[in-house]
């Protein structure tokens, strides 16, 4: 059976001794995740909570002259180790709710514009009972 969802992922750097290792050791992923959990709609998939996906990559950027970024200089490109964090968003939760829990996640990342997505997806539930 499937079921809707928000997808809400999340980039957020590490440093390069967390690339490829523990990236939920890494101190701004432990704050989305921290984040994350003080929502508590968000990673509530069945009868699971907190569910988070957390993976490796790589960001590329070059910020420009009206930018004032945490990494990387103006007219230069920069890449950067990352750790990509997905949670999941029952379709049901208000706007509202969710437009608070991408605040408070924007609030507490390092960057000044993190790159934060949401889009709808369905996900297979296994049949209750």
């Amino acid at each position: 059976m499937l079921q809707e969802f928000v997808r809400l992922a999340v980039y957020v750097p590490v440093d390069e001794a967390s690339q490829g290792t523990d990236l939920a050791a890494a101190s701004a992923v432990r704050e989305i995740l921290r984040t994350f959990r003080d929502f508590g709609f968000a990673g509530s998939v069945g009868t699971y909570q907190a569910v988070v996906e957390i993976s490796s990559a790589v960001e590329t950027f070059m910020p420009t002259a009206d930018s004032a970024p945490t990494h990387g200089e103006a007219g230069i490109v920069s890449a950067v180790p990352s750790a990509r964090l997905v949670t999941y968003i029952p379709a049901g939760t208000p706007r509202e709710e969710v437009d608070r829990l991408v605040d408070a996640v924007a609030s507490v990342h390092p960057w000044e514009h993190p790159l934060i997505e949401l889009d709808r997806v369905s996900l297979w539930m296994p049949p209750e009972g």
